[in-house]
This record gives C-alpha cells, sequence and structure tokens, in this order.
C-alpha cells in the first residue's frame, strides 16, 4: 500500500503529460528497481493513449518487469500477448527469445543438497528447445539468433545428459533393450555433444546382450574409428573382436563351396 500511494503521489505531483513522457517516467521506475509502480504506469499507457506507438513497448514493457521479477509463467504469457497483438514490431525477435530464456530459467539446477539436473523432470528443457527452434526458424538472420543458438546447444546437452542418465539406469538393471534404446535415441537425436562414445558403449553392450550382433557391431566399429582414445572404446575392444570374429565365422558358412576341378 505504501509503495502504491508513493506512486500515486508522485503521479500526482509531476504527472507525465505525453505518451513518451509516461513510457520515460516507466523506464526510470524500472532502473530504480519500482516495478509495481513501472507496472501501474504502463498500464496508465495503455488506457490513455490506447492508439499510441508506445503501447506495443509497454506490452513489452509488462513482460519485462515479469522476467526480471523470476515470474516466469507470467512472462511467457505477457510475450506471447505481445507477440499476438504486435507480430511485426521490430522487437519480435527479442520477445521470442525471452519466452526461450524464459522456459530455459525454469531447468532443474544441480544444487549439492539436491539429486542432479539430469536425474529430474525435462519437460521446460523440451519446453525451451522448441520455443529456441521456433524462434530461429521465424528470425534465423535477427541479431538475437547467435545467442538463441549457443543457449539452444545449452538446453540440447542437458537433455542430453538425462538421456545418458536414463540409459545408464537401465544398462546397469540389465534392461538392455531399453538401455539400447535410450543410447540410440541420444544417438540420433544429441550427436556432437560430448556424450556420443558413453551412448555408443551402451548400445553396443545391450545389443550384444540382446543378440543383435549385426547391429551391436555397427555401435562398438563406430566407437572404434570415431573415439579411438576414450576409455569407452578400451573397454569394447574385447567384445569387438568376438564380434568381428562371429561375422567372420558367419561369413565363411555362408559361402558356397567351390566346385571340385576335373
Amino acid at each position: 500500500m505504501l509503495v502504491l500511494t508513493g506512486c500515486a503521489a508522485s503521479l500526482l505531483k509531476d504527472p507525465p503529460r505525453t505518451d513518451e513522457e509516461y513510457y520515460t517516467r516507466s523506464k526510470e521506475y524500472v532502473d530504480d528497481g519500482l516495478y509495481p509502480e513501472a507496472m501501474q504506469i504502463l498500464a496508465a499507457l495503455k488506457v490513455r493513449f490506447p492508439y499510441s506507438q508506445y503501447v506495443a513497448l509497454a506490452d513489452l514493457g509488462i513482460a519485462d518487469i515479469h522476467f526480471d521479477r523470476g515470474r516466469y509463467i507470467e512472462a511467457v504469457d505477457a510475450y506471447r500477448s505481445f507477440l499476438k497483438y504486435h507480430p511485426q514490431h521490430e522487437k519480435a525477435p527479442f520477445a521470442m527469445l525471452r519466452i526461450a530464456q524464459a522456459y530455459k530459467e525454469q531447468i532443474p539446477s544441480t544444487l549439492f543438497f539436491l539429486p542432479p539436473a539430469a536425474e529430474k523432470d525435462q519437460a521446460s528443457t523440451r519446453l525451451a528447445i522448441s520455443a529456441y527452434k521456433d524462434m530461429l526458424s521465424r528470425f534465423p538472420q535477427s541479431d538475437e539468433a547467435v545467442e538463441a543458438k549457443e543457449e539452444l546447444d545449452v538446453c540440447r546437452l542437458e537433455l542430453a545428459k538425462h538421456e545418458i542418465y536414463v540409459a545408464r539406469f537401465y544398462y546397469t538393471r540389465e534392461k538392455w533393450k531399453a538401455a539400447a534404446g535410450r543410447a540410440e535415441g541420444l544417438l540420433r537425436d544429441y550427436a556432437g555433444l560430448g556424450l556420443d562414445s558413453e551412448a555408443l558403449l551402451i548400445a553396443a553392450e545391450s545389443r550384444f546382450a540382446l543378440g543383435d550382433h549385426a547391429e551391436a557391431l555397427q555401435s562398438a566399429s563406430r566407437l572404434e574409428t570415431e573415439f579411438p582414445a576414450t576409455d569407452e572404446a578400451e573397454d569394447t575392444a574385447e567384445l569387438l573382436t568376438r564380434l568381428r570374429a562371429m561375422k567372420l565365422n558367419t561369413d565363411d558358412k555362408a559361402t558356397p563351396a567351390s566346385p571340385r576341378e576335373g
């Protein structure tokens, strides 16, 4: 109440007169950390000057205040409202980037007294990835695109960590089909993020345990070729030798005998 009373008193003492003055005053309040006052004056701007060019900036300013205060659900709604009513605005790429960032801010963090982030629900990570992709699809040449690509890779890595965590979980419990599926899914959807060698090892050994020797040989061979200096390549060397011997024996049996001469 004291804050709102102070804001009202300020407006009565030195009230802004034009739409520009209203918007400038809101920026001053934001700079001073007076978010309720800024929200109030932006709402007043929209009522008093409904056809002003500053209405779009007021909508964006309200969304920014929600974001800066850590109210990410409200921020997403406000940015989406801005995009709905001002789809061609020059700040549209920024609004789309902020939607993705709002989801990213909700990704579970890793703290020493909590389970690792990879063990937690990844709904916010998937929403962030989707939002970044939408932004890059619509505004690939925008100034915000570079930042969006960098943050997209961070989110993809978080999801890849979750996938390898689940693959390990099934692997250690000898749930071979589930382990192979998760590892191969990671290699398909999140390759090149630093987890490929472990995924290939899990896929190779799980497929071998299932009797899928051709698939096991394919994963083990990739591991040897693409990541030869890793611990995983060393761990799979014996398996690879066995798989190649099995394939050689199979090929020999499949080769028809040569007809005898004469």
